[in-house]
């Protein structure tokens, strides 16, 4: 699925995501990321939910986002909410939805000046 973006170029906007790859202003990812509308992409090891730690949410609440998106991949899935404590926490909104749906937010989002942060995972 390819996204015609109207933003801000110095804004990281997500212009393409598939089963493969996610493209963030052009620029090719082949594994899950997690990114915001301004600063360096992250590249992330996971490659499912099972995957995903309190770790990894507690460096994620450290960003300090409004909200987060999580997707999940093809398909939506939802968090254990004990993992998800660290943000829960913070009072972060989280979201889980499938990654297509989670990028398309995300766009949204950073459109309207929010501070999202959206954590997209890859199958591979």
């Amino acid at each position: 699925m390819h996204f015609q973006p109207d933003l801000n170029p110095n804004l990281n906007a997500i212009t393409s995501c598939d089963e493969n790859a996610i493209k963030v202003n052009n620029i090719p990812f082949a594994s899950s990321i997690w990114v915001t509308p301004e600063g360096a992409v992250q590249t992330l090891t996971a490659h499912s939910i099972a995957d995903l730690t309190g770790e990894l949410f507690e460096a994620v609440s450290k960003a300090t986002p409004e909200v987060v998106l999580i997707g999940t991949g093809v398909r939506q899935h939802f968090l254990h909410p004990v993992l998800l404590a660290p943000l829960t926490q913070a009072r972060i909104g989280v979201e889980c939805m499938s990654s297509d749906a989670a990028c398309r937010t995300y766009n949204v989002l950073m459109s309207e000046g929010r501070r999202v942060l959206a954590l997209i995972l890859l199958p591979n």
